[in-house]
């Protein structure tokens, strides 16, 4: 009975004399940190020289696994029998494959190059076999011989023998034996190893240990040392076990049986599980697949030399198996950010070693978010109280530094920090340093913070342990004078605030900070390790300064005149042009619906057969171009399968076909030659687009683009269910999980807009505040609020080429500000056109809406009694509710010469009330901006309105002593305060003198798209400028910049 003792993997082996046995640490040498390398390679000398006696002796046997993994798989074998021979002047006699992975191709490959024996798993057998190794109750093979013997595999290349490990013991000494004490867990496994003994007939049997997977020995305690003194003694007491080298058991044993074939597989379930099937798997197997590939049409090119080896060495090194290991959900190894970025680095290499560019994918992540990384870029602004008590919930929106985390099991930490917490508000700098103390008091560490920029001096923050606190010094590092100083608590933690005034730079300047840990005077610690914490200076000024032109990319459902339900489409037809005119290169982007008609706006084809990913499946699109106005280009996304059909909102695949066309409008920038500084999507259709370019467009080409949301009208947020992840390709990071009730079990495209964007905003200051509370913000407020400090809100305005009575060709007469009685005209040819009596002396009150409660239409229903009884005409247009459309038309049924209803809407019997009626009625319960009130004003029409929302912001009330205001305000939601503002409307027009002021003061009104384009251009630059700080922090919390 042969029992070969067994370290893990390669490199730095504990061995003992007799023993077969496999070292540890990474398969790939040349991923390993380039730390202490002198030390290391004096410390592998003295080992080499010492083995290289052992295996000349024959008493010890080194088996080699390959340098890399398939598919370049003989040349891996290759390097690894040449650097053994190197290392120990011999070549190998056997080989543990990477991961145990053997099959009858392995096989023959390591006959090829004289490898007399392989080590498989249990489990490998098992299928070889196809029968199962059953064991007792007590874990002992019930057919210990199938196990515990060699087997011959011939081939048309030679024969190689192969063993195969006992998981059992193997996974024992892997997995559990690190929390036994030494004797106690070197007695089980002599015990368990004695029991396969018990089960020996005439032929010995051999028990093999052999671990893969993570080096065991950091678990246990002094490396494992103890145990393994306690084994090898009592192996050298058994007289009936003995320890022996494999090639020394076949030397005296050779294989009597045989294997016709191998089960494909590995140490882990038999099987490659590990390695393939998860997305990240799958992606980083597919970008090896086309790097290959590419070097592989090098050399059919008739590629050769010196940078065709190197891009075969980055192959060779790209196609180990511990890449793999670590992509997926299935391992974490605290690092795996740094793992993915290495793995790609190397790939790229391919690339570059042949003087080609990589493919952008190759700058994309591979690894996904995860909850618990090495680091995070904060979220948002955060103001935690600093009062010597630490609520981690004052932080969490704050970025970190995960020292521990940096290191992994295999290189303990060895300094004085756990973690570094970052963030600001708009006047500090917020700091918090997690020391290590292992549950008792922190270790006697003080620090100094170095900050650095481009512009601006160079600051050494000195926290220097005082008692139970720190004293904080700011120093400039070139004037030695101090610049701010104060005292901070600690206990377990050290947090603070450094005022942006004190660090001496201007709003968007880029400061860089590195902390170095001291104990006793002596640097123990510098974090991070390499490159530094970046934090941008609050404030609205982004690269370039507020004169530079910006590059802006409208994306909306509609846009007028193409497409119109609501007031998106004025607003995503009019703000761009006003754009244009401020100087701006601005494009928009909607659906080609089927109802817009090609020739009509001479829509010409710019892109044909795009591809657009839609559930992991490309969907090809034709982009079309046209024009809004003369000069702003607008693109059409054509697929007849999601817009051809008639119609534009309602149907049941309305996730899939706003998310394709959110896909499709970020796909055609690149053919396009368009690189916008800015992305503004608008309401749910498009709020994805955020979320995309945050996961899914992290290439160069994107990664600079900034997102502004905005919200038209919160109570619309395209909630769906878990599939629609799926069609948006965002299945890997789940959903958001924001830990508010109603908004974690769904998916809210508008909710994931507001938490990706880098600005929001609303179309009114009023409802930029409304929506934050239970009343207005639908059930989205609790989210609204975690990210109000990048809320705000922007009036919309109105197109004056469409909007103005001094050239409006569709009115009866033509007027403006200085010749307003000739409105009397169009309101004579108003009541002329829908059927009322025209007498000038009547108020006529227009009401142009869709007819929802959202309205108001319930207060207007509740004193529709009353108002027949005043002296006023009423023209309605709209649709809506069918109890309202019944009731305008039992009105005018009633009251024909006070009511006329048009159910529907006609645009130009919009403009006719507009420019006809004398007020104009907008009662509404909520109204993000409104349009009607803006245009009614424009027009020398007085609204009558609730203040809320828009109208708020648009709309004074009327003061006849100071002779302010431009129409009627009243505040409760109530159908009395209406009607008293309707009666204190008409009191007023029979005052002559006062009726002409409060129409010069609405026609004077700037209700323009200038005033407002202006405020948006702000808000891209803010946008912009916090989009840049957030990349300098994912840069930070990217380990790969470390």
């Amino acid at each position: 009975m042969s029992s070969p003792g067994c370290s893990p993997k390669q490199n730095s082996v504990t061995c003992k004399s007799g023993s077969t046995c496999r070292g540890s640490g990474p398969k790939s040498s040349s991923a390993t940190p380039r730390l202490g390398r002198r030390s290391q390679k004096a410390g592998t000398s003295r080992r080499l020289t010492r083995h290289r006696s052992f295996a000349a002796r024959q008493d010890l046997v080194l088996p080699r696994l390959p340098f890399r993994h398939p598919e370049d798989a003989r040349e891996q074998l290759r390097l690894g029998i040449e650097a053994h021979r190197r290392a120990f002047s011999t070549a190998p006699r056997g080989i543990w494959p990477p991961e145990a992975a053997i099959a009858d191709e392995v096989a023959r490959l390591a006959a090829q190059q004289g490898i007399a024996w392989m080590i498989g798993d249990e489990g490998v057998l098992e299928k070889s076999l196809g029968t199962t190794l059953s064991r007792d109750g007590e874990g002992r093979m019930m057919q210990p011989e199938l196990l515990y013997s060699p087997y011959r595999f011939d081939s048309r290349d030679g024969a190689v023998d192969l063993l195969f490990r006992d998981a059992r013991l193997s996974n024992a000494i892997g997995f559990e034996y690190q929390n036994a004490g030494p004797d106690e867990a070197a007695k089980d496994l002599i015990d368990r190893l004695d029991g396969i003994r018990q089960g020996q007939g005439d032929a010995p049997l051999l028990a093999v240990i052999a671990l893969d997977g993570e080096n065991c020995w950091d678990f246990y305690e002094a490396n494992g040392n103890p145990f393994l003194r306690a084994l090898y003694g009592r192996l050298s007491h058994e007289a009936e076990l003995k320890t022996v080298t494999i090639s020394e058991f076949l030397g005296e044993f050779p294989a009597t049986r045989s294997l016709s074939r191998i089960e494909p597989g590995s140490w882990i379930n038999a099987s490659f599980d590990t390695w393939v099937g998860d997305e990240e798997h799958n992606m980083a197997w597919e970008r090896l697949a086309e790097a290959r590939d590419f070097l592989s049409e090098q050399e059919r090119g008739g590629k050769a030399g010196a940078k065709l080896e190197l891009a075969r060495r980055e192959a060779l090194i790209a196609e180990g198996s511990d890449w793999f290991w670590w992509f997926g959900r299935s391992h974490d190894s605290g690092m795996d950010q740094i793992w993915d970025s290495l793995f790609r680095l190397h790939l790229r290499n391919i690339y570059m070693s042949l003087d080609q560019a990589p493919p952008p994918g190759l700058y994309q992540p591979i690894v996904k978010d995860t909850q618990d990384t090495a680091a995070k870029r904060p979220e948002r602004k955060i103001t935690p109280k600093l009062n010597g008590v630490l609520d981690d919930g004052e932080w969490q929106a704050g970025g970190y530094v995960d020292v521990t985390a940096l290191f992994g099991a295999m290189h303990p930490p060895r300094g004085a920090l756990r973690r570094i917490w970052f963030g600001h508000d708009d006047r500090n700098l917020y700091l918090r340093f997690d020391l290590l103390g292992e549950g008792h008091a922190p270790r006697p560490v003080e620090l100094e913070l170095r900050f650095n920029g481009h512009n601006g001096p160079s600051l050494r923050l000195h926290a220097t342990r005082m008692n139970r606190g720190f004293e904080l010094t700011l120093t400039d590092a070139e004037a030695n004078s101090t610049r701010w100083s104060s005292r901070a608590e600690a206990q377990q933690a050290l947090a603070f605030a450094v005022p942006f005034d004190a660090l001496g730079h201007d709003p968007g300047d880029t400061i860089e900070m590195v902390a170095i840990a001291y104990e006793n005077g002596k640097a123990v610690e510098q974090l991070p390790p390499t490159g530094a914490i970046a934090v941008r200076v609050p404030g609205e000024i982004a690269g370039g300064g507020p004169q530079t032109p910006l590059k802006i990319l409208l994306v909306s459902a509609e846009v007028a005149p193409f497409a119109k339900v609501g007031g998106l489409a004025d607003v995503a037809g009019a703000l761009p042009k006003a754009l244009r005119a401020l100087g701006h290169d601005v494009r928009v982007v909607m659906p080609r619906y089927g109802s817009i008609d090609v020739e009509k706006y001479g829509l010409r084809p710019v892109l044909r057969d795009l591809p657009v990913a839609l559930a992991h499946q490309p969907v090809n699109a034709t982009v079309l171009e046209g024009r809004i106005g003369e000069d702003v280009p607008i693109y059409f996304i054509d697929n007849a399968q999601f817009f051809g059909r008639e119609g534009m909102y309602g149907f049941w695949d309305d996730d899939a076909r706003f998310i394709y066309f959110s896909r499709a409008a970020l796909e055609m920038l690149r053919p396009l030659g368009f690189q916008p500084d800015v992305i503004h999507v608008n309401d749910w259709h498009t709020a994805v687009i955020p979320n995309l370019l945050a996961k899914l467009y992290s290439d160069p080409f994107y990664a600079a683009i900034a997102t502004v949301l905005t919200i038209h009208n919160l109570a619309f947020q395209g909630v769906y269910g878990y599939g629609t992840l799926h069609l948006a390709e965002l299945e890997p990071w789940g959903l958001i999980k924001s830990g508010i009730g109603g908004l974690d079990d769904i998916v809210n495209l508008l909710g994931r807009g507001v938490w990706f964007a880098d600005a929001v905003n609303t179309v009114s200051n009023r409802y930029a505040e409304e929506i934050l509370t239970p009343e207005y913000g639908e059930k989205m407020d609790p989210l609204l609020r975690v990210f109000k400090s990048k809320l705000h809100g922007i009036i919309n305005g109105i197109d004056y080429e469409v909007f103005n009575p001094e050239r409006d060709a569709s009115i009866a007469t033509r007027y403006d500000i200085a010749t307003v009685e000739k409105k009397a005209e169009n309101k004579r040819a108003l009541q002329q056109e829908v059927g009322l009596p025209q007498n000038p002396s009547i108020p006529v009150i227009g009401l142009i809406s869709r007819l929802y409660d959202q309205k108001g239409l319930d207060l207007i229903a509740n004193i529709m009694w009353g108002l027949m009884r005043l002296n006023l005409q009423l023209v309605v247009l709209g649709a809506g509710d069918s109890r309202y459309e019944e009731m305008f038309r039992a009105n005018a049924r009633d009251n024909p010469l006070k009511v006329s209803a048009t159910i529907g809407f006609k645009p130009v019997l919009a403009q006719h009330i507009y420019a006809g009626s004398d007020m104009f009625l907008m009662p509404s319960r909520f109204e993000p901006c409104g349009l009607g009130q803006l245009i009614s004003i424009r027009y020398g029409t007085i609204p009558i309105v609730r203040a809320t929302g828009g109208l708020a912001d648009t709309i004074q009330d009327w003061d006849p002593v100071r002779q302010t205001g431009n129409g009627f305000v009243f505040e409760a939601y109530d159908h009395w305060d209406l009607y008293a503002q309707v009666v204190r409307a008409l009191e007023t027009y029979r005052q002559p003198q006062q009726w002409r002021r409060l129409q010069a003061n609405a026609m004077a009104s700037d209700v323009s798209w200038t005033n407002s384009a202006n405020k948006y251009v702000g808000l891209y630059r803010t946008a912009i400028s916090r989009h840049a700080e957030a990349q300098e922090y994912a840069q930070t919390a990217s380990p790969s910049g470390w």
